[in-house]
């Protein structure tokens, strides 16, 4: 098969690809920008393969970056811009996985075949020449026709070496909204306690990325029926079933805090941060979520709530709750916020150090700290304006009420 036309992307690595041929070695797109090409999806990074070494390569360019030389992998910088840096791997073939994540040893080849080999499925395993030429080797064109994930060789083999592609074998179900070949979902399921033995931040980087796809309920019935969800910190098939099953078909999620949120209130009772640190997340992302998470138990949005959470956390919960079939009023939280004076405390026209320069009676300590919080909430329900005058007035009588 050739290409009816050379996509922008390809066209603009040309001149990388032609000067490595030009020197004696084959070169070839691969890997996922070639499937994506095939689909006419978006392609996001362009991968080179070649029979030349990483020596060989870093001396027919000026500009090299070692990326990951113990692999065969040299960032070739054809350009001033990010766009114009590929990655060039020397065709591989990989020994034993004892970790079941990378291999104890790279050896490099001059044979394509042989590194396609090594891919993991057959829709990642194509390559493409400087010509649109397609190289299929596994019969991964069919399986695009099928809309099909298959693994290469043999399934058992592909998940021993490498876990974590249990993982991806669903997050690209979830993605291509493909359906994961009977043999393929079998090796799954056996190899499916070796996802133990994987890093939690790689596993959550997979399921965080099936989550955010629109077709995630594929994903998500693959790692329910698979068994795999037994191996991921805290999940539970129940919750994953209320995922999958509470929300409408054309629903998806907007955002990977609004995903988590959505998964965390399909539990019965459940501690967020306790939860969200078991999968190694940063503090922020669990603040957020934690946040979303109490949002969710609102019944109906008030001045509070909106300066609370914030309009962009509101709307998250808004659009969750409408994806569930519930009746929501899409204006009150806009309306709601414009009527907020301020959305941060910070915004307040007058500060602690304010009243005590104004107040010789008024000490640091409780009794300021209660004064600014009752101050901040009555700017938040409009009971005060914000406005230095009226603040010093009310602050005024506050503590000749609490004089007498």
């Amino acid at each position: 098969m050739k290409l009816d036309k050379i996509p922008v992307e390809f066209r603009q690595a040309l001149p990388v690809l032609e000067k490595i041929i030009d020197a004696g070695y084959e070169a070839y797109f691969v890997g996922g920008s070639v499937r994506d090409v095939l689909l006419g999806r978006t392609i996001h990074d362009v991968d080179i393969a070649t029979s030349a070494y990483p020596e060989e390569i870093k001396a027919l360019f000026p500009h090299t970056i070692d990326v990951g030389i113990e692999h065969g992998t040299v960032l070739v910088l054809a350009g001033k811009s990010e766009a114009e840096h590929y990655e060039v791997t020397t065709f591989r073939t990989e020994s034993q996985y004892t970790d079941f994540r990378r291999p104890d040893r790279v050896d490099f080849v001059r044979d394509l075949k042989e590194d396609l080999k090594r891919r993991d499925f057959t829709i990642n395993a194509f390559a493409c020449g400087p010509d649109g030429e397609i190289i299929d080797c596994f019969d991964g064109l069919l399986d695009l026709k099928e809309r099909r994930i298959r693994a290469v060789g043999d399934a058992h083999e592909r998940f021993n070496e490498d876990a974590l592609r249990i993982m991806r074998a669903m997050r690209f179900s979830a993605s291509l909204d493909f359906s994961i070949a009977p043999e393929t979902f079998n090796a799954m399921k056996s190899h499916a306690p070796l996802l133990k033995k994987i890093s939690i931040e790689r596993i959550f980087i997979e399921f965080d990325k099936l989550l955010q796809e629109k077709s995630y309920k594929k994903g998500l019935s693959a790692l329910s029926t698979s068994g795999a969800w037994r191996y991921l910190p805290g999940l539970d098939q129940k919750a994953l079933h209320h995922l999958h099953y509470d929300f409408m078909d054309d629903f998806y999620f907007k955002s990977s805090k609004q995903a988590w949120t959505a998964l965390l209130t399909r539990y019965q009772k459940i501690n967020v941060p306790a939860f969200l640190k078991q999968w190694k997340v940063p503090n922020d992302f669990i603040k957020d979520v934690a946040l979303l998470f109490k949002a969710y138990q609102k019944e109906q949005w008030d001045l509070e709530s909106l300066y609370r959470y914030g309009l962009s956390r509101v709307l998250l919960i808004d659009d969750l709750k409408e994806g569930q079939g519930q009746s929501v009023d899409k204006n009150r939280a806009k309306l709601l916020d414009s009527c907020l004076q301020i959305h941060h405390k910070s915004e307040l026209v007058v500060s602690g150090n304010d009243l005590l320069s104004r107040f010789s009676a008024l000490h640091p300590g409780p009794k300021l700290g209660a004064l600014l919080k009752t101050i901040e909430e009555k700017v938040v329900q409009n009971e005060l304006k914000n406005e230095k005058n009226v603040l010093f007035e009310f602050a005024r009588a506050e503590l000749e009420k609490n004089e007498k």
